[in-house]
């Protein structure tokens, strides 16, 4: 294993127990996962675990037909076809969440978009569509191929997809950028939430939203800021 796989490994497992901190990956299901720096054909994804157990020997790789590599008897995630699909279909995506974090819940099933209002929601400027074509027999998990192809294909080039009743999935330009984005995505749902029981909401404008994404949160230097402010928000709870 060369050194960048074996760094992504370290700071995937640091992204579950943020995720977990931070209330995205709050319970014992959802997943996040990074593209393989150095081979962009396969990816990293925990085994079958609760996010805030993971730890790096439970990290396994895949490749984009979602086999696992790794020889082990323990079980991967059914819903790993997810990652294996939007990689496969998606070769800007290097990370992908998904959570079922409760703030977005109602988007997925009332006829209200959910849009960008603040700072926090910028990096959604060219839309979030719903995903609503399940094969019911798999009970509204995404565990199949052929529903993994579709899953991809109604996410598009966009940044997240809601999962009508399910949750939702986030992509990212990196590992650390995909956890600034779950982070951020469920902070504005609740200020969206919260604007619509005072009122009508003024949203960003498409040009006001990718400006922000452009010259704030795609900054090394802001990313870096709140990776570290996260991390350390573990380490304090560690004590």
């Amino acid at each position: 294993m060369g050194e960048q796989k074996e760094n992504a490994i370290h700071e995937l497992v640091k992204a579950n127990k943020i995720l977990y901190n931070e209330n995205v990956l709050f319970e014992a299901f959802g997943h996040i996962s990074v593209r393989n720096p150095e081979n962009p054909n396969e990816f990293l994804l925990s085994r079958s675990l609760a996010p805030m157990s993971v730890e790096y020997e439970d990290v396994f790789t895949y490749d984009l037909e979602g086999n696992c590599l790794t020889d082990s008897d323990k079980k991967s995630y059914a819903e790993r076809v997810i990652h294996s699909e939007i990689y496969k279909q998606n070769p800007e995506v290097h990370s992908i969440c998904h959570n079922h974090a409760q703030a977005l819940m109602p988007f997925t099933v009332v006829d209200i978009p959910y849009k960008p209002l603040s700072h926090y929601g910028a990096m959604f400027y060219e839309g979030v569509p719903v995903y609503d074509d399940y094969d019911v027999s798999d009970g509204m998990l995404i565990r199949n191929k052929q529903e993994g192809e579709r899953v991809a294909r109604c996410l598009g080039n966009k940044r997240a997809l809601l999962l009508r009743g399910h949750g939702v999935i986030v992509t990212g330009e990196s590992l650390r950028k995909c956890v600034m984005n779950s982070i951020f995505m469920v902070i504005d749902a609740e200020n969206q939430y919260n604007s619509l029981k005072i009122g009508k909401p003024k949203y960003l404008s498409y040009e006001e939203a990718r400006a922000c994404d452009q010259k704030t949160w795609n900054m090394d230097i802001s990313q870096e800021r709140a990776w570290n402010f996260w991390c350390s928000k573990i380490e304090i709870n560690n004590h």
